[in-house]
């Protein structure tokens, strides 16, 4: 009876997880590309050059993404406040070439950032 309970339980552990001798059972397939973060921002009539242009000009990396350390800080500020203040400059000034933020304010401190206030 015991060896019974245990290749019940043993069955619906492997069956509810997806896994089985032979390897789990998850979906391969094509996944989207994460967007970079200057897919995020749009100006109409702007092509995909352009934009990565003016995102460079406004302090950020050829590649479409944000730099993952701050380009400067100031006597005493901490790096993640360096960092959120290069992020908010550079916010600011793609926001004054006209772009519109189209990416998520998913946590408080996405809503806090200048970004958000021009949704």
């Amino acid at each position: 009876m015991r060896i019974i309970r245990l290749c019940i339980a043993l069955g619906l552990t492997t069956s509810l997880s997806g896994c089985f001798c032979w390897g789990c059972f998850v979906p391969l397939g094509d996944y989207p590309t994460p967007l970079k973060e200057v897919e995020s921002w749009e100006r109409p009539g702007t092509l995909a050059d352009t934009r990565l242009a003016d995102w460079q000009a406004c302090g950020g990396n050829a590649n479409g993404t944000f730099s993952k350390k701050p380009k400067e800080n100031f006597d005493g500020e901490e790096i993640r406040q360096a960092y959120k203040r290069q992020i908010a400059e550079q916010q600011i000034c793609l926001i004054n070439k006209g772009y519109h933020y189209i990416g998520k304010c998913w946590n408080d401190y996405w809503k806090s950032m200048p970004a958000c206030d021009s949704q």
